[in-house]
């Protein structure tokens, strides 16, 4: 956790730095209204789900490419208090993240990912089950329109979905989905951006890339077995892509995972021993990058080639006759934030990255990672 929170504040520092100097700022209270989603039956009772946060937006009018390309975007740091609906089992919620809002010819969408803390977890109250762990991977998605109201205030309308939940590395582990709207009044500019043609010269050019990361999680199903060991999941990754337009990723390649909880069961098992099963995963993945400035937001899928312990997991944890069970084990998902040591914008023909990645198994949980990247482009 407390990598996730220096990655947090690098990327912070970094995002703003990079903008350059013709700057506009806005600080944008808002009030939110929701509720939580259910995710397994027999969850607890709640009510409605009331919160007040504060965005604070930086935006440049510089002509870069980057700010063509993205329509002059919005950059910002999202801050959250939100009662949840039911103090006795789920407490309170505290978030911070960073933003990136996407302004559009109608409304703007706004993506974010942080940190999330809870003040009660499955620990002070067994009847929640949705949350394992205080802090917590915070991910927004907003949607927001502007009415005018005054000569130069606007009414600003959301609606969305927030989602809190540790990674698979404390269980239990169902996570928090909310559904929300909400309410700000704006000024009218920050809804305004010319949008301008790309100067982008080159429309497609191909690179590289291989990383080494290692993540954490407890072996088990999404509910239990509650206080369980922590152990480590090394990984290792090389693909080929192209940048469209120098802002937009897309690449293909092949991995490798190591299990250590995978690794140590087999070793205390002769019957696992005597089927020669072993505790790696191979997969093929393809991904999709945006890059702003020193900051990659990425989203990979794949095709597990080969994981042969996951089917004595489920065995053991879940349930292997089920349609969910065959998802779970053929598509692994990675979501999260890419770092970069050299402005993406500067197109450098080396650059280096570390990353903060929820991994899942399908739409599951499985663990949370850190990596350290190289990206070479090929010009």
């Amino acid at each position: 956790m407390r990598l996730k929170s220096l990655f947090l504040s690098i990327l912070i520092i970094l995002c703003f730095k990079s903008m350059g100097q013709e700057e506009s700022h806005y600080f944008i209270p808002e009030i939110s209204l929701g509720s939580i989603v259910p995710n397994y039956l027999n969850s607890p009772k709640f009510g409605l789900k009331v919160g007040g946060t504060i965005t604070y937006y930086k935006s440049s009018k510089s002509e870069s490419a980057t700010n063509q390309y993205y329509n002059y975007p919005l950059l910002g740091i999202h801050a959250g208090f939100y009662h949840l609906g039911n103090s006795s089992v789920y407490g309170n919620e505290i978030n911070l993240m960073p933003v990136l809002g996407l302004r559009m010819k109608k409304g703007m969408f706004q993506w974010g990912i942080g940190a999330s803390y809870h003040t009660k977890t499955h620990r002070q109250n067994e009847l929640n089950k949705s949350i394992g762990s205080h802090l917590n991977w915070a991910f927004q998605w907003m949607y927001y329109r502007s009415f005018s109201m005054f000569k130069h205030k606007d009414l600003r309308i959301g609606i969305g979905y927030r989602h809190s939940s540790n990674g698979h590395t404390q269980l239990p582990n169902f996570g928090l989905n909310s559904a929300v709207i909400s309410f700000a009044i704006i000024p009218t500019e920050l809804k305004i951006a010319a949008s301008k043609e790309s100067k982008s010269q080159k429309s497609r050019s191909p690179f590289i890339l291989a990383r080494s990361g290692v993540g954490i999680h407890e072996l088990g199903s999404t509910t239990h077995p509650v206080g369980g060991e922590k152990k480590l999941v090394f990984s290792q990754s090389i693909g080929f892509g192209f940048t469209f337009k120098e802002h937009f990723r897309w690449y293909a390649g092949f991995g490798t995972r190591h299990y250590q909880h995978y690794a140590d069961s087999i070793k205390n098992s002769v019957e696992l021993q005597e089927l020669n099963v072993h505790p790696n995963n191979h997969f093929f993945m393809m991904g999709i990058e945006y890059l702003i400035y020193h900051v990659g937001v990425s989203i990979e899928g794949g095709i597990n080639l080969s994981k042969p312990f996951y089917y004595h997991f489920a065995k053991e944890y879940e349930n292997t006759e089920s349609l969910k069970y065959t998802l779970k084990k053929i598509f692994p998902s990675r979501m999260g934030l890419k770092l970069y040591m050299i402005n993406t914008a500067k197109k450098p023909k080396h650059n280096v990255y570390i990353s903060a990645h929820i991994n899942a198994n399908f739409g599951q949980a499985d663990f949370s990672e850190a990596s350290l990247g190289y990206v070479y482009n090929i010009k």
